[in-house]
């Protein structure tokens, strides 16, 4: 009898140990790439002070909080991640009419282990200011103009400011923006499979171009990445610029991104068949003119470089 309650007290041990190793073992196998779906909403702070019809060019803002979706889980974007835009357009009031306004339009994001990640972002919401369409109004006081201006004693000295313009548009770095994502974004995860995280971005590292003819100028490429414009459908491929020429990439005859000298981008191009062509501005005695450069396959067979500008025009540079 005993030996028979130590055999079933056996077996009912190595079934539950069993059991908790397979569920312990299952989830630990699967890998997916981290995802930002659309919808999401990032909090930034700018790094400057932002004033409408003063500040122009390119923008960078920081992430005031993570952005996580689970508890207990690790941040899908850390706190202090890089979100890079620029200043679209803006104004000062006017005079007798209009109020300040200011476009920000956001490109990518940067995370901590220096990716970038094109992004479509629209910004809907500011501390003080309306937004409308994603773009910051200032604001007005034309009510108490008005009274101000009607009221005896204070009339002269509105009609003395009256050329002056209205209330200025100013963002500090300390106010927070808020911005929502319009498509989805996937990040590179620790586990995911590296050719999915490849089609959205990879870290840049030195690329050695094979092939290519003496009169080619860059020895590497740049460790820096610019953007190209992100579409909204579309898949992402790498693009090398191994020449020392701004070149345009077209897809069946529709430009579709410029690639800066000696630097790799991002470019979103239409699914489906294409035909690629890339098109050099090279200067001359003249002035400018634009040529074909040779286009090829890169060595990881996931994208394309620009390997040279036929020699005839680079002998005249």
């Amino acid at each position: 009898m005993k030996t028979t309650k130590g055999t079933i007290l056996a077996a009912v041990f190595l079934g539950l140990s069993c059991l908790t190793s397979t569920s312990l073992a299952g989830p630990g196998d699967i890998t997916c790439s981290i995802n930002l779906p659309a919808g999401t909403i990032i909090r930034v702070y700018p790094d400057e002070q932002l004033v409408a019809g003063t500040t122009s060019g390119p923008l960078l803002f920081t992430t005031a909080a993570d952005v996580r979706f689970f508890l207990n889980r690790p941040p899908v974007l850390p706190r202090g991640s890089k979100i890079l835009g620029r200043m679209e357009a803006s104004g000062k009031a006017g005079r007798l009419w209009g109020r300040a306004k200011a476009q920000i339009v956001f490109n990518s994001i940067l995370t901590p282990d220096n990716c970038e990640y094109p992004i479509d972002a629209t910004l809907i919401g500011a501390k003080k200011y309306q937004i409308h369409e994603g773009v910051i109004i200032g604001r007005g006081h034309p009510r108490r103009d008005a009274l101000a201006l009607l009221f005896p004693p204070t009339t002269p000295y509105q009609l003395i400011r009256l050329p002056a313009r209205g209330p200025k548009l100013t963002i500090r770095d300390e106010e927070q923006l808020v911005i929502k994502l319009m498509t989805s974004v996937y990040l590179a995860g620790y586990q995911s499979d590296q050719n999915l995280a490849g089609e959205q971005a990879r870290k840049i590292t030195p690329v050695a171009i094979a092939a290519k003819p003496q009169n080619t100028e860059c020895s590497k490429l740049s460790s820096s990445r610019s953007m190209a414009f992100p579409a909204r459908m579309g898949s992402l491929r790498s693009f090398q610029n191994a020449t020392a020429y701004d070149v345009v990439v077209y897809s069946n005859g529709i430009p579709v991104g410029t690639i800066p000298p000696c630097t790799e981008s991002v470019i979103s191009l239409p699914r489906g068949d294409l035909k690629l062509k890339a098109i050099a501005t090279v200067p001359d005695e003249n002035g400018q003119r634009e040529v074909e450069a040779a286009l090829g396959l890169n060595d990881k067979q996931t994208g394309w470089q620009v390997l040279y500008v036929p020699a005839r025009v680079s002998a005249n540079r």
